[in-house]
C-alpha cells in the first residue's frame, strides 16, 4: 500500500490526478488529508479515485492513519506546504497526516507546492535540508507562473513525473531481500589514558545512511556502529566498538556470513603505544605520546573474504590527487569499490549533512554529485546492484 498526504494548497487537484495514475498501475492507495487540504478538494473525490475512504481528522475509526503506517511500503505528500514542510522538519504532528508520518518509518518523498516567495525563504529552505538529511526525497518544485499570479519556483510537479519517482522507488524496496550486510560508521577513539581519547570528526552519517538505505531495500544488515551522532532509523542489529581493536574483532567475527561489507568508519591509523590506565594530571612538563600503527581492517578482509563476497571501503582524501590515492588503496586493500571524498572542502564530507563521492572501481570512477548522505548512499547501492547484474551476466556468457 502507498500512503499519499495531501496537505491544504491549490495543488491539491493534481493530488487527484496523481491518486488515479497510481491506482491505475494496481497500487493500493490510501489518501490522508490534513484538514486545510478539505477546503481544495473534498474527501469524497479521493476516497472515489483510491477506492477507499480518504482518512481525514473525522475519520469513524480513532487510530486508522497509525495502523496505515505500519502497513504501507511508501509515504507521498503531494502537495507539501510550507507549514507541512516545517512540521516535518520540526516533529510536530498535529493532524493525521503529520501524525501518520511521523510514524512511517519507510521511503518518504515530498512535492513541494506554495508561493515562490515562501519557497525561497531561509527558513523555508532550512527546513528542507533538514528533511534531506534524514533521507526524505524531494520531487521538486518546477518554476512557472502560481495560482496567485506570480512567477517562480513553487509549482508542484506535475502527477506523471512524481508517480514515475514514486514507481522507481518502490523498484528498489525488496531489491537485497536475502542479501545479509555488514556495515561499518563512526570513528573510532584511541585511549591515551582514562579521560582523554585521540579521535576524529567523523559523524558516522554517511555509514548509517547506507545501513539504512540496505535495509529499507530488504538486506539483512549488521551495523558495527563506533563513537557517532548517527543512529539508525530502519530495522537492523547494531553492535559497538570504540576503539579499532574492538571494532576489527567485531568486523572479523561478523564478516564470515555477510554478502555485502560496507567499511565505512573512519578507524584510526594510530594509537598510542603505551595508554596510561588511570589520568595523567596536568602540569607544566610536555607530554610526549609514542603511536604505533593499527590494524588494516581493510586489506584483513580483502585478504580473507571469500568467493562471491563483495568489499566496499572508503577513503577520505585530501585535496590533488585524490583518485588517484582512491585507485591505488582499491588495489592495495584488493576491495571491490572505493567511495572517495574529499575532506579538504568545508561543504560536504565531516559534520555535514551532505557529501560529494567519487566511486572507484575495475570499471572506472563514477562522480555522485553534492547530495545529501542518504541520496549518496542510495548511489552507491545502486552501482553496486548495476555492477553485479553486469557480472552476472558476464559470467553466463562466459560458462
Amino acid at each position: 500500500m502507498i500512503l499519499v498526504g495531501v496537505s491544504g494548497g491549490v495543488a491539491a487537484y493534481k493530488s487527484c490526478e496523481l491518486v488515479r495514475l497510481l491506482v491505475k498501475a494496481g497500487r493500493e492507495v490510501q489518501v490522508v488529508m490534513t484538514p486545510a487540504a478539505e477546503r481544495f478538494v473534498g474527501p469524497t473525490t479521493f476516497s472515489a479515485l483510491s477506492r477507499r475512504p480518504a482518512l481525514t481528522e473525522q475519520s469513524a475509526e480513532v487510530f486508522p492513519h497509525l495502523e496505515a503506517s505500519r502497513e504501507a511500503m511508501l509515504y507521498c505528500i503531494a502537495p507539501a506546504g510550507a507549514n507541512t514542510i516545517a512540521r516535518l522538519a520540526h516533529g510536530e504532528a498535529p493532524n493525521v497526516l503529520t501524525q501518520s508520518a511521523l510514524a512511517f518509518t519507510g521511503p518518504l518523498l515530498v512535492a513541494p507546492a506554495m508561493n515562490p516567495r515562501m519557497w525561497a525563504a531561509p527558513v523555508t529552505q532550512e527546513n528542507v535540508r533538514a528533511l534531506l538529511a534524514r533521507g526524505v526525497e524531494s520531487i521538486g518544485p518546477e518554476s512557472g507562473e502560481m495560482a496567485e499570479g506570480e512567477q517562480g519556483a513553487g509549482r508542484m510537479s506535475e502527477p506523471d513525473e512524481i508517480a514515475g519517482r514514486i514507481e522507481a522507488r518502490l523498484a528498489t524496496l525488496g531489491s537485497l531481500a536475502g542479501r545479509r550486510f555488514l556495515v561499518t560508521a563512526g570513528g573510532t577513539r584511541e585511549p591515551l589514558d582514562a579521560v582523554r581519547y585521540l579521535g576524529n570528526r567523523s559523524s558516522g552519517r554517511m555509514g548509517v545512511a547506507v545501513a539504512d538505505e540496505a535495509a529499507r531495500r530488504g538486506a539483512d544488515v549488521t551495523l558495527i556502529l563506533a563513537a557517532a551522532t548517527a543512529s539508525p532509523s530502519a530495522p537492523m542489529r547494531t553492535l559497538r566498538a570504540e576503539t579499532a581493536e574492538q571494532l576489527r574483532a567485531a568486523t572479523l567475527e561478523q564478516a564470515g556470513a555477510a554478502d555485502v561489507i560496507v567499511m565505512a568508519a573512519a578507524v584510526a591509523d594510530y594509537r598510542p603505544a603505551q595508554p596510561l590506565d588511570g589520568k595523567r594530571s596536568k602540569d607544566s612538563a610536555a607530554w610526549t605520546i609514542e603511536l604505533e600503527a593499527t590494524a588494516d581492517i581493510l586489506a584483513e578482509l580483502g585478504a580473507r573474504r571469500r568467493e562471491g563476497q563483495v568489499l566496499i571501503g572508503f577513503a577520505a582524501e585530501h585535496g590533488e590527487g585524490a583518485v588517484e590515492r582512491a585507485r591505488a588503496k582499491l588495489e592495495r586493500k584488493g576491495a571491490d569499490m572505493i567511495v572517495m571524498n574529499d575532506i579538504s572542502r568545508s561543504d560536504i564530507g565531516f559534520d555535514s549533512s551532505l557529501n560529494e563521492i567519487v566511486l572507484v572501481s575495475s570499471k572506472g570512477e563514477h562522480l555522485v554529485s553534492r547530495r545529501s548522505k542518504q541520496a549518496c548512499a542510495a548511489a552507491i547501492l545502486d552501482t553496486l546492484g548495476n555492477q553485479t547484474a553486469r557480472a552476472a551476466v558476464e559470467q553466463r556468457t562466459t560458462v
